[in-house]
């Protein structure tokens, strides 16, 4: 077993990569139910729109889904410029893991270089082999959780992959990734799993329409 999925094993709650992957399939339905359900979006010069909707999409879904879980979780989101209702990034704290959500071009490639992902990445010297942390002002050592990355993929907007990946230390390259596509939802009371659906059918429908209305007008905003 590699060392980010022992730690997930170990450290995390096993129903979090469940929660995850659920998450973004859920975004990516409602994504494609509000393109079927709205012509316009299948216009050309609409498609442009698309990428701010899914993100939109997913992180409001990783919220929802994990506040109406059982899983502790301490969700910010946090501006990257000043500019009003601009880009957002959203953190995840919880048991044994700081972690950020973000599309890839592919399952090899990390993110878009960002401030926030490189300075998270630090978290990791006590994973990463390949660099030296002697001139950190900060101890990063067993006791501080790693930083991950929640990673999605997608070919012409259809899902293909959502994997877990440890960045290094510079956020150049990954110490290991675990694929999560396929994990279950584990629930030990189905009526969580129902209160869950619903509260996710009635807010991303919700912030779809609203996403759509920005769209149509020209001033979308994500």
């Amino acid at each position: 077993m590699g060392i980010l999925k022992n730690h997930l094993v170990e450290e995390c709650d096993p129903r979090l990569p469940g929660y995850l992957s659920h998450s973004v399939k859920e975004a990516y339905r409602v994504l494609h139910d509000l393109i079927n359900a709205n012509p316009v979006l299948k216009n050309k010069e609409m498609r442009y729109a698309y990428g701010h909707i899914r993100k939109a999409l997913v992180d409001t879904s990783i919220r929802i889904v994990l506040e109406n879980s059982d899983i502790p979780c301490k969700i910010e989101r946090k501006a990257v410029s000043s500019i009003k209702n601009g880009y957002e990034h959203t953190m995840l704290e919880v048991k044994g893991a700081i972690i950020s959500p973000s599309v890839t071009r592919n399952k090899k490639a990390l993110p878009k270089k960002a401030l926030h992902r490189s300075t998270n990445s630090i978290k990791n010297a006590q994973f990463d082999l390949f660099h030296t942390v002697e001139d950190l002002n900060e101890k990063y050592d067993e006791n501080t959780p790693p930083y991950m990355l929640l990673t999605y993929g997608d070919k012409n907007y259809q899902l293909q992959y959502v994997e877990l990946g440890l960045p290094d230390i510079s956020s150049e390259r990954w110490i290991e990734k675990v694929d999560i596509t396929q994990s279950l939802v584990l629930v030990t009371d189905k009526s969580d799993e129902s209160t869950i659906q619903k509260e996710l059918d009635l807010s991303l429908t919700a912030l779809a329409e609203e996403l759509l209305r920005g769209a149509q007008d020209g001033t979308e905003n994500i």
